[in-house]
């Protein structure tokens, strides 16, 4: 079943998957503009530091990977991924070159500008190195679940349990990630590492767990509108872009 080839990588068919997209990377770029806000809160009667873009958005970013890989198949996903991969280049390149333009005196919040937007290389290598390893790993688990599970799930009644699962894997790739690459560069002192992997990971998966009963939903209507539950795929190559391949399953059950 895997290795079908199919059209469901053609995205011009989806009407959905273009707005989809556009959202994705509107959140994974804005995710990492709010980062540079921390605040502390209280969980459990601990006292926890975390930035904003870790609560507020990054997690619902791998909703959205729930999204296209249970609907449209883990082959545009993946292309999703890219897609979102190489504008975060492109914003640090931008905001790179903004900052280390010449401030007009009459301009009078340059600090400002300069610590919002000017991102450490560090920063910016461990946010990249974080959101393609963890967002692969969530794509690929999702992907293989569906495959396992369809054989005696086919109405899909154990969604839940794979997006969940998908997520727990994919979010402590990104943390470790993220903050190993971080804390090699000095960015967070290494006594602070597992403490910070720990935290950030849970919050994140809670997040995502409290939002699972809106993934489910959201995931059910667009199959339905569009027509379209894919399972499998032709390669798990992350670099294979001219692939497609899998099953659309909706469109071989009767009208």
């Amino acid at each position: 079943m895997s290795s079908v080839t199919s059209p469901t990588g053609d995205i011009r068919r989806f009407s959905l998957l273009e707005p989809v997209i556009a959202a994705f990377v509107c959140l994974i770029l804005v995710s990492n503009i709010i980062a540079q806000k921390f605040f502390d809160f209280e969980l459990f009667g601990l006292s926890l530091s975390s930035d904003v873009g870790t609560i507020l958005l990054f997690p619902v970013t791998y909703i959205f990977g729930d999204v296209l890989t249970e609907v449209f198949g883990y082959a545009v996903a993946r292309r999703v991924v890219w897609y979102g991969f190489i504008m975060n280049i492109v914003a640090a390149v931008i905001f790179t070159g903004a900052v280390a333009m010449p401030f007009s005196e009459a301009f009078t919040a340059n600090e400002a500008f300069a610590t919002v937007l000017g991102q450490m290389p560090a920063m910016v290598l461990a946010s990249l190195a974080g959101y393609w390893f963890g967002s692969f790993t969530n794509d690929s688990i999702m992907a293989a679940m569906k495959i396992r599970m369809v054989r005696w799930d086919p109405t899909h009644r154990w969604l839940p349990l794979r997006a969940i699962v998908s997520t727990v894997a994919g979010e402590f790739v990104d943390t470790l990630l993220f903050v190993g690459v971080a804390t090699f560069f000095g960015v967070f002192p290494p006594e602070m590492f597992v403490s910070l992997v720990l935290t950030q990971w849970v919050i994140k998966t809670l997040v995502e767990i409290l939002l699972t009963p809106v993934t489910v939903v959201v995931i059910r209507k667009m199959k339905q509108y569009e027509h379209s539950d894919v399972v499998g795929t032709e390669t798990w190559n992350p670099f294979a872009f001219g692939k497609t391949g899998g099953v659309n399953l909706a469109a071989q059950s009767p009208q």
